[in-house]
């Protein structure tokens, strides 16, 4: 699963100590496998509230909520880098559209640039 990996770079990008990778992978399993059994998705960060809340009701610390919350921001930050990177589809035909203006053929003669090259 990509995600995984990009999270797990994203941990050590953070310079996240070893021995909490672990657990914020962890909590990253639970909080997916929350959203899908709940019918919450994935990217919406309104459902991170409804995910902590989950938490507390099964008696989970405030020290792992906290670590929790921490973990699913870390991905939400990962979401948001990937759809920085998209490019809106008007945009792409925009693109498109000058890209061909640029390559129109202008009927030009090449032979003396291709004598002149020997």
């Amino acid at each position: 699963m990509e995600i995984i990996v990009l999270y797990d770079a994203q941990l050590v990008q953070k310079e996240l100590p070893k021995n909490f990778r672990f657990y914020y992978k962890k909590w990253l399993k639970c909080y997916m496998d929350f959203c899908q059994k709940y019918n919450f998705k994935q990217s919406d960060k309104k459902s991170l509230s409804y995910f902590i809340k989950k938490l507390k009701e099964k008696n989970q610390t405030d020290q792992q909520q906290k670590q929790a919350f921490h973990a699913i921001s870390i991905y939400y930050e990962i979401l948001s880098a990937d759809r920085e990177r998209e490019v809106p589809f008007s945009n792409k035909k925009e693109i498109l559209s000058s890209k061909k203006d640029y390559l129109k053929p202008t009927n030009a003669d090449w032979r003396p640039i291709y004598g002149a090259l020997n």
